[in-house]
């Protein structure tokens, strides 16, 4: 075990680095660390890095590791528990708080935050995996379009739960080229100011899952599309979204909830709750709204959850206008069994019946 900080053997995180091996438990006490002190390149495998007594946060006030980001991982399964990153730049301005170049194993990210860097997180392309948890990302980007909350390379699969993302610059919240991507029970907002461009993106198709998300898109938004699918052409070889008990809601006017490529194998939606400002379309892009395969989807407008511009404190349950619609018959999915009251909390789903939307009940 290394424990770092004040005091400690290693006094901060970049001295760690060096001298950690393959199994080690790195202990950063809770606390501000800057500059060169913060950034580290993690070569070692099986490695568990997590804050102590609070968050360990990281700035890096102008410095990086190898021109990328404050962390470089390039170690298979290794994971970050209790850490936040801040302030990323580099010289080719795609720096990241976690720049990921595992090829192999998952990186896990829990109970960590990444705000105001040029990318959140920013991954390489490779056989590996990305689990994150618990996790928020905010004001990431650099406005250029090219830069987001989190941006993901094509490997193997990519998995968010429980997880808040919220107004990007300009670029995505989140955006995955992964093979498989499964997000579930997540907060994807831009507030009544935010200018992030999709609230998810999904470029080169794959198999994709959302469920029992909530995605609100604003006036302000860069995009008018809250989900993306196929945008920069089918090199995943499956193809297929679905979209299971989300809410979207959209105060921007007109625009669309889905933009899907032509070419996509299948697309279905379950049990969601739709609520728009100016009549948003369903699906634009040029898949056929006609070979969408729905199923107890609700239609409203944005007005009847007026709570779901709320960064600060969120609530996506409707009015008792719109409540009085959103009663399903039966469980649309048995898989379905927490919802997610406010972020990072998951309660568990009671009762034999469901709702359209991600909330099951009131917050």
């Amino acid at each position: 075990m290394l424990e770092v900080g004040p005091g400690k053997a290693y006094a901060s995180p970049s001295a760690a680095a060096g001298a950690a091996r393959a199994g080690d438990t790195i202990r950063i006490s809770a606390g501000d660390y800057r500059g060169s002190a913060a950034v580290a390149q993690w070569t070692a495998s099986d490695l568990t890095i997590c804050g102590v007594g609070g968050h360990a946060r990281l700035y890096a006030d102008g410095q990086n590791a190898r021109g990328k980001g404050i962390w470089v991982i390039g170690g298979a399964n290794v994971t970050v528990d209790g850490v936040s990153f801040h302030n990323a730049t580099v010289p080719d301005q795609n720096g990241a708080g976690i720049r990921a170049e595992h090829t192999s194993g998952t990186l896990r990210i829990v109970n960590s935050g990444f705000y105001d860097n040029e990318n959140g997180l920013l991954s390489t392309a490779g056989n590996g995996s990305i689990d994150i948890s618990y996790s928020e990302f905010a004001g990431n980007g650099r406005g250029d379009g090219y830069t987001h909350n989190l941006y993901v390379g094509q490997i193997d699969r990519l998995v968010v739960r429980a997880s808040f993302f919220r107004q990007a610059r300009i670029g995505h919240n989140l955006k995955s080229r992964a093979r498989e991507s499964l997000i579930e029970n997540s907060y994807f907002m831009d507030g009544p100011s935010g200018t992030a461009s999709y609230q998810t993106d999904f470029p080169n198709g794959g198999q994709v899952v959302l469920r029992g998300n909530f995605l609100q898109k604003g006036p302000n938004a860069d995009n008018a599309y809250l989900v993306a699918y196929g945008f920069e052409g089918y090199s995943n070889p499956a193809r297929s979204l679905h979209l299971v008990h989300n809410t979207l809601v959209s105060t921007r006017t007109g625009g669309g909830y889905l933009y899907v490529a032509n070419g996509a194998s299948s697309v279905s939606l379950t049990a969601n709750l739709f609520a728009g400002t100016a009549s948003p379309a369903l699906i634009t892009g040029g898949f056929a709204s006609g070979n969408v395969s729905q199923s107890q989807n609700v239609f409203d407008v944005a007005a009847n959850i007026p709570g779901a511009t709320n960064v600060s404190a969120p609530n996506f349950w409707p009015n008792a206008t719109l409540q009085a619609r959103i009663g399903l018959s039966g469980v649309p999915d048995a898989t379905y069994v927490n919802d997610t009251p406010r972020p990072f909390v998951l309660r568990a789903i009671g009762g034999g019946s469901r709702v359209a939307g991600a909330l099951q009940s009131a917050p």
